[in-house]
């Protein structure tokens, strides 16, 4: 988004200058999520946290206290990823943690800047596998029964409520209801408290598990099971994707506001200036960069080869948020195994917008 003035805002993970990094730090170290949201008094699913090296042999024991079914995930990283739920006896256990043994960049899917900025340990060998560190931690906690409820807070206001049909932490979400306007007093305190426990965050995301959305919180078990540092609003865009875009929007105008500026309508389809550095190969990487942009739609040439420096420079034309998942991909090398370490986007100048050929 652009304001009047020319200021550019954008957000992916949280919106800058709005959420502090100690805080962001706490949400992603869920030892430290869990004990603040403890001390604020807000109710958390019985657990503990264990070492991959000595730990095992408690967490199971914990496990077998606290009574199956339980919850597996890694202690620190992205919240709402990775976790398994519905383990139901030790042998799933057993394969939860086996499967957190393999190291962050080697997961399927998954690379080490998608995890907490605590970890920095570097992974190990054992028997010829790549292992975590010993110290690598886990969490094993009860699995709570109830409604599960996605929740937006951003500025001190739940902003959405989402009664969810499956659970958007294990991947088995497949749709869900829209209650904000009726969630319960009880359920919107809960979250609010919870967000609190955390201060410094221009806005999170939570999953509860309550017995109600609609009804006041009564003796049976409650808790926050997730916390997120970012906005989250995958869920809101699978249930009603026109709301997903309206509280984006309202995070974006908002966070303006606050900076004394006022933006314009949002565009759908933005022209870039782009720039790729360290390419091994700038010549066979230009064309293959456009060559993967034009296949999810975005038109683009590249201006300028450098082949001692490994940079290209080009313009590109398209959908905002297919231009990120591109940059994602050519940074992950995933565009004909270009390592690619540096990707710069800027909003071309009004003037020089348009791509060849359109």
């Amino acid at each position: 988004m652009r304001s009047d003035d020319g200021v550019e805002l954008s957000f992916v993970h949280g919106v800058p200058g709005t959420s502090a990094l100690g805080p962001i730090t706490y949400a992603q170290d869920k030892r430290m999520q869990r004990g603040l949201l403890e001390r604020n008094g807000v109710p958390v699913p019985p657990g503990a946290t264990f070492t991959m090296g000595r730990g095992i042999e408690a967490a199971k024991r914990t496990a077998s206290k606290l009574g199956y079914p339980v919850v597996v995930k890694p202690a620190v990283g992205d919240n709402g990823i990775e976790t398994f739920r519905d383990i139901h006896d030790e042998a799933d256990l057993d394969a939860a943690i086996d499967y957190l043994r393999n190291p962050t960049s080697e997961r399927e899917g998954f690379s080490r800047s998608a995890y907490g900025l605590t970890e920095l340990r570097e992974p190990g060998e054992e028997n010829g596998r790549l292992v975590v560190p010993p110290g690598y931690m886990f969490v094993v906690e009860k699995q709570l029964s109830g409604e599960y409820l996605r929740v937006l807070v951003s500025d001190g206001e739940v902003r959405s409520v989402i009664r969810c049909e499956g659970v958007p932490s294990d991947g088995s979400i497949v749709g869900g209801e829209d209650v904000t306007e009726i969630a319960h007093s009880d359920v919107r305190d809960l979250a609010l408290r919870a967000s609190a426990a955390l201060p410094g965050l221009g806005l999170c995301s939570l999953d509860l598990v309550v017995p109600d959305a609609t009804a006041a919180i009564d003796d049976r078990p409650v808790g926050v099971v997730e916390f997120s540092e970012r906005a989250g609003l995958a869920v809101q865009a699978k249930v009603a994707p026109t709301d997903a875009e309206r509280l984006s929007e309202g995070i974006m105008r908002r966070y303006a506001r606050s900076l004394g500026l006022r933006i314009s309508d949002p565009n759908e389809v933005v022209t870039y200036d782009f720039e790729a550095h360290s390419l091994p190969d700038p010549e066979r990487g230009s064309g293959d960069i456009v060559a993967a942009a034009s296949s999810v739609g975005i038109r683009g040439e590249i201006r300028a080869v450098d082949t001692v420096g490994g940079r290209v420079d080009g313009t590109f034309s398209g959908d905002a948020g297919r231009m990120a998942h591109l940059v994602n991909e050519l940074i992950d090398g995933a565009v004909k195994g270009h390592s690619i370490m540096l990707v710069v986007l800027q909003v071309a100048p009004r003037a020089d917008r348009g791509v060849a050929g359109e």
